[in-house]
């Protein structure tokens, strides 16, 4: 007996009922009333019976499994590492949903949520920066946020640095290296500038008190003060408030009493040398002058060293008007004293010209000069005038003619 079964399933297949449609209308078509076409009729109409149950059957069905997605879907939904919302659409896909369907499903925790339309800048309480979101209705969306801020690079003179700009924040200002270095110079010019000015409103002052004062010897030998200004007289009187004498017969000026205690200096620096004579050579007396080598020197080694050094100081005093420098000290000395190397005739011609120096100091010494210190020996005869040439350094010659110069020789 043939197999009814897979008969069966043929028929219920499209193209059976396919087959089976074209054979029973060709059989209805048959003669009118005839067993065939009443057949052909009849069996249309089974056709169109099964049809219609086949179609509700799988209605059925489809509704049956749209139920069991809706009952599965929420199952579907669990939470990320992150604590978001998550969809299992793998499930979602084995379920039957559409990729479409799937995608829907997946956004619908989200669904509740506002959207962000649009955002606005606003200062935060320190003055930073913060972002400010709203939605499409203008509602503000979750809280402020800080917003990044670029940093900009900031030189404040002394240091740059980079700093994130806020509203109301300052920097305090310095000053560069360079920028210090230059305004301590320019500080330490201002000091001394004003130390000048200071100094020359002193002497002004010196002056013009000067130009009015003049000091007279009244008849009775005391010294008075005249104001030529006011013409006021007020006699002088020494610390002991008795008045101060000095005849004009015996009073030295200022310039005559500083050139007599330089000649004093120098004739009693002379004194010594003629006594030591020769007693310490140059080598010795030169290790005298020296803290380090002192020590090593003689006795009269120092002494004459004490006496060249008083002698050099009195006339370098006398010819400058002011303190002397080591170097012209230095130089001093070696012009008119022995040093190391020197021969018997150099020696000889440096003492006849501090012997020339010393009578050349008795002119500005003028009536002083008889009040100094005498020379203890015969001085040599004064030497001629210099020859151009005379001296080894010409450059000393040239001081020594302005020297005689400023003193009227």
């Amino acid at each position: 007996m043939p197999d009814m079964n897979g008969l069966l399933d043929f028929v219920q297949t499209p193209a059976g009922q396919g087959l089976l449609a074209a054979a029973f209308g060709a059989a209805a078509t048959a003669g009118r009333g005839g067993p065939v076409n009443t057949l052909g009729a009849a069996g249309l109409s089974g056709i169109a019976g099964y049809s219609a149950a086949s179609a509700n059957a799988l209605k059925q069905q489809k509704a049956q499994m749209l139920q069991q997605q809706r009952q599965a879907i929420p199952t579907l939904y669990g939470k990320g590492a992150d604590g978001g919302d998550t969809f299992d659409w793998k499930s979602a896909a084995a379920l039957g949903l559409a990729p479409d369907e799937i995608a829907k499903f997946a956004q619908l925790p989200r669904a509740g949520m506002s959207k962000v339309a649009r955002t606005v800048d606003i200062p935060s309480a320190d003055g930073g920066k913060q972002t400010m979101q709203y939605d499409e209705y203008g509602q503000p969306v979750g809280q402020a946020i800080d917003s990044y801020v670029a940093p900009q690079l900031v030189d404040t003179g002394a240091a740059k640095q980079f700093a994130i700009p806020k509203a109301g924040q300052s920097f305090a200002m310095g000053m560069s290296p360079g920028e210090s270095a230059a305004n301590a110079r320019g500080w330490a010019g201002i000091v001394n500038q004003h130390q000048q000015n200071a100094t020359m409103q002193d002497a002004n002052n010196v002056q013009r008190e000067a130009g009015r004062i003049q000091i007279i010897t009244g008849p009775d030998g005391n010294s008075y003060r005249v104001d030529k200004g006011t013409g006021q007289v007020s006699p002088i009187v020494t610390q002991t408030g008795t008045p101060f004498q000095d005849g004009a017969s015996s009073r030295l000026t200022e310039f005559e009493g500083k050139s007599t205690l330089y000649l004093s200096q120098m004739t009693g620096a002379e004194n010594v040398l003629d006594k030591l004579a020769r007693a310490a050579t140059p080598a010795r007396v030169a290790l005298a002058r020296s803290p380090y080598t002192n020590a090593l020197a003689s006795g009269e080694a120092q002494q004459i060293a004490q006496a060249q050094e008083q002698w050099a100081e009195g006339f370098l005093r006398a010819k400058t008007g002011a303190a002397s420098t080591p170097s012209e000290k230095a130089e001093n000395l070696r012009t008119f004293f022995p040093v190391v190397g020197d021969s018997d005739a150099v020696i000889a011609q440096k003492k006849r010209a501090r012997e020339q120096a010393v009578i050349d100091m008795r002119i500005p010494a003028g009536r002083g000069a008889e009040q100094a210190a005498q020379r203890t020996a015969q001085p040599q005869a004064p030497m001629a005038a210099p020859q151009a040439g005379a001296f080894a350094d010409p450059d000393k010659e040239a001081r020594y003619q302005e020297f005689k110069r400023r003193q009227g020789q």
